[in-house]
């Protein structure tokens, strides 16, 4: 192999280890692990490890309001918290939760047949979470149809 090609396929090499990293280092984030951790204990019903994963004054904000008829419930603490979690991300068929950014933010997205139902945001705070915004209403979520 001639010096061209070694320097050529070294150089895309080093891109890719920094394309990985760089990668790594968002997937592999605290926050990142913290949604998925919560979002498989939710789906299985370890109720013990979703409210390990709360702080203890957590709240959970459900916005099923519109523009015209805001609508948002607030559920304190980790036991109610945790239930409503547990409730809303139990495995049932078709529903798909994905765990993605929403807003520069941690979170899920719940889909039925391609469609999204709802989008919750986490906000964490040394690894627990304290603020759970799920945002229900179908015109607020049209524009992740696309995610």
């Amino acid at each position: 192999m001639n010096a061209m090609r070694r320097m050529a396929l070294r150089t895309m090499t080093d891109r890719n280890r920094s394309w990985t990293a760089a990668w790594r280092s968002i997937v592999e984030s605290p926050s990142h692990r913290a949604v998925h951790d919560l979002h498989l204990a939710a789906e299985r019903g370890d109720g013990a490890r979703v409210a390990s994963l709360l702080a203890p004054n957590v709240a959970v904000v459900v916005d099923a309001g519109d523009e015209e008829h805001p609508r948002a419930h607030i559920v304190r603490g980790v036991d109610d918290a945790a239930m409503v979690l547990m409730h809303g991300l139990a495995s049932r068929p078709g529903l798909v939760v994905l765990e993605r950014p929403v807003n520069d933010q941690p979170g899920l997205i719940l889909q039925r047949d391609g469609e999204p139902i709802a989008v919750m945001t986490i906000d964490f705070m040394a690894r627990c979470a304290v603020v759970l915004w799920i945002r229900l209403h179908p015109a607020k979520l049209r524009h992740w149809n696309h995610v």
